[in-house]
């Protein structure tokens, strides 16, 4: 026969177990991008499958969860730093979340799972990665509308970026000053190559070299997190972009400076247009970059360019009819009707096709060029820009709920 005190000390344990593997499944969900009004829902709805009651506060440092009604209440606080997109694990972490809540695995041996996922090594090495880079970086540069020599600074910048990266992910201290010595050396290398190769554009290379460091899809993330009341995550995700534009800013001022130094200012050229086949073609090549970068799985390769072609195709037409801002919410509409129908059928997170189609969309691009116009004095067109910027991230996110509301996603993880 149980007593009483140790029913209640058997509850209790339960509930601790329940819990902690609620905290870790948001770490991960944390750990691996997820913004902060999805965790919070996911969190909430494994609590209510597992009659927990509980309450979420997530912020992009901080995780706070509590469980239980006073005085028996448990409170849990992490401090968890950001990660990177790993859709792979996003994907694993699904799996787990389903078998607990349907009972064939207990949150006990789903805590060490979830352990165990995190521990585990990425999906791809450091070599594939400085690949993915490079070849993100170089098709970039040709989506903005530049040429051969555009594409190849991107490429260079790209590829040393991409090493300098995995340098930084072991020295975290350097990953601080990423954003402003990677645009201190797009800027000279561009400026370096169109002076001597020309016709070129220097701004298009350094930008297409820099996409893999500007925080477009930040600041999008923070505008649906404001968007979805979660005030506090999504006004500290804004001003993390806004400082690493701030960086980006000051490493292109002093390129700018160096390259004034070192070469002769180049007149002003238009780059040379590659044939359609070569843009389409770079199109095919992104969405690869993107699987890489976003540790997707090779079977999601297909639908993932699926998804691109779906965003860059109606980004480009609707913008041409349309307007850019409604171009590129009907882009972000049909994005989202057709992550939220693959998520459907195939019982995965929504986020494997969309967060690489919305890389494609992401206004990043804008926020450099309104940095790059306020340092050169020219403050109407850097406060156009900017608001252009804003409008084109709100654009993405209007598109993103009209598409929740026309295809309902299964959930944001199970």
């Amino acid at each position: 026969m149980i007593s009483l005190t140790q029913e209640s000390r058997l509850k209790t344990d339960t509930v601790s177990n329940d819990a902690q593997f609620i905290v870790a499944v948001a770490r991960a969900l944390h750990l691996y991008g997820t913004p902060s009004h999805q965790l919070e829902e996911t969190a909430a709805k494994i609590s209510r499958e597992l009659n927990l009651e509980s309450q979420f506060l997530v912020t992009p440092t901080s995780i706070m969860m509590s469980v239980g009604e006073v005085p028996n209440q448990l409170t849990f606080l992490e401090r968890v730093d950001g990660g990177e997109t790993n859709l792979a694990k996003l994907n694993q972490l699904s799996l787990i979340i389903r078998r607990v809540v349907s009972g064939s695995l207990s949150t006990t041996s789903g805590l060490t799972e979830v352990r165990t996922l995190n521990a585990a090594p990425a999906e791809y090495g450091s070599v594939l990665m400085t690949c993915a880079y490079t070849l993100a970086c170089g098709t970039s540069a040709i989506f903005f509308g530049g040429g051969w020599l555009e594409a190849i600074i991107a490429s260079v910048v790209g590829l040393a970026l991409g090493m300098f990266s995995l340098v930084a992910e072991r020295h975290p201290r350097i990953a601080g000053v990423v954003p402003v010595f990677g645009a201190l050396f797009a800027t000279v290398v561009s400026r370096f190559a169109t002076n001597y190769w020309p016709p070129g554009v220097a701004f298009i290379g350094a930008l297409g070299g820099l996409i893999v460091l500007v925080p477009g899809y930040t600041l999008t993330v923070a505008i649906n997190e404001i968007a979805h009341r979660h005030l506090v995550s999504g006004t500290a995700r804004m001003t993390g972009a806004l400082v690493t534009f701030l960086q980006m800013g000051l490493g292109l001022a002093l390129g700018s400076r160096i390259s004034d130094a070192l070469f002769q200012i180049p007149p002003a050229a238009q780059a040379v247009s590659v044939p359609t086949w070569a843009y389409w073609s770079s199109a095919v090549l992104a969405s690869i970059a993107f699987t890489v970068l976003f540790h997707a799985n090779w079977r999601d390769a297909f639908a993932i360019l699926v998804g691109s072609f779906i965003a860059l195709l109606t980004a480009q037409f609707g913008g041409q009819y349309l307007g850019p801002v409604i171009g590129v919410a009907l882009s972000a509409w049909l994005l989202g009707c057709f992550s939220n129908a693959v998520a459907r059928y195939n019982e995965r997170p929504a986020a494997t096709t969309l967060v690489p189609g919305l890389l494609v969309l992401v206004p990043g691009s804008f926020g450099f060029r309104s940095i790059q116009a306020l340092l050169n004095h020219d403050v109407v067109s850097g406060v156009e820009i900017g608001f252009s910027t804003t409008m084109t991230a709100m654009a993405l996110v209007t598109g993103l709920f009209l598409a929740n509301l026309t295809v309902s996603p299964r959930s944001v993880t199970f």
